[in-house]
């Protein structure tokens, strides 16, 4: 991503750490021009419990040491292999490229280019920081066409289930399968939705092509944690779900609303 000061950067760093954090990532943030302990600070101003996950290992700042693009994909490999081995989800990886400005372009369009070779295994996600004010924007633009935004919003990416972010209206998209498999990152994101804000939860159903009764039992617990005040809204539900809750009764839930069917 590319920012003009912190006030840019806020929206997009935040979110990505703290939810890398809550949804079972190891996050590794490599700083260059910002000293480690700045960054830190910046995190934690921002509402990151920095203390707790660098303590637990589960979050490490520190300064890029090299910067040799083979070296340097070899490390974030070996970070990655060691994070799924401690039992994370995945390694999410953002870095200060303010290193390239001394590297050269063209080394720094090179590593671009090759990153992103580990980040399709699906074992490491990548947010490199592009500072406006340091970089000339020819050099942005030649680096655009081959770096591409990650896909922040993305929670989960599975075999069976895909579960994004979304903003307009706040809440989460499920797509997929939701069975004893994938209910755990279900649950995780509903839980994750929840804590984000203090409006309507909105589940975004239509692209579930099939749910057992855990699954919605998950959506049941979460309507009823909310609050008097708030509802979990699900938002084009396939019929086939829509009939299953009417079924069994669940349409009557308190919290719990249910928004039109999806008919595709």
């Amino acid at each position: 991503m590319a920012f003009s000061d912190e006030a840019e950067l806020e929206p997009v760093l935040a979110p990505y750490v703290s939810e890398g954090l809550a949804g079972g990532d190891r996050v590794l943030y490599l700083t260059d021009v910002t000293h480690p302990a700045v960054a830190i600070g910046l995190l934690r101003g921002w509402g990151v419990d920095t203390g707790c996950h660098v303590a637990a290992r589960r979050l490490d700042v520190r300064r890029i040491e090299v910067y040799d693009a083979d070296t340097m994909l070899g490390d974030l490999t070996e970070a990655a292999r060691l994070a799924r081995a401690d039992g994370y989800r995945a390694l999410r990886v953002t870095a200060e490229m303010s290193w390239g400005l001394r590297e050269g372009a063209d080394r720094l369009a090179d590593f671009e280019s090759r990153v992103h070779g580990l980040f399709s295994t699906g074992t490491a996600l990548g947010l490199c920081q592009y500072d406006r004010r340091l970089f000339p924007p020819v050099v942005l633009s030649d680096l655009y066409r081959i770096h591409q935004e990650p896909d922040s919003d993305l929670e989960f990416d599975g075999a069976l289930l895909r579960i994004r972010r979304t903003v307009e209206p706040a809440g989460i998209r499920v797509e997929g399968d939701v069975e004893a498999s994938t209910l755990e990152p279900l649950t995780r994101s509903l839980r994750a939705a929840a804590s984000r804000g203090r409006g309507d939860v909105h589940v975004d159903l239509g692209g579930v092509s099939f749910i057992d009764l855990s699954g919605l039992r998950a959506l049941l617990e979460t309507a009823g944690s909310l609050g008097s005040r708030r509802s979990l809204v699900l938002e084009r539900v396939p019929d086939h779900v829509r009939e299953l809750i009417l079924l069994i009764g669940w349409d009557g839930t308190p919290g719990l609303r249910l928004g039109g069917s999806d008919r595709r």
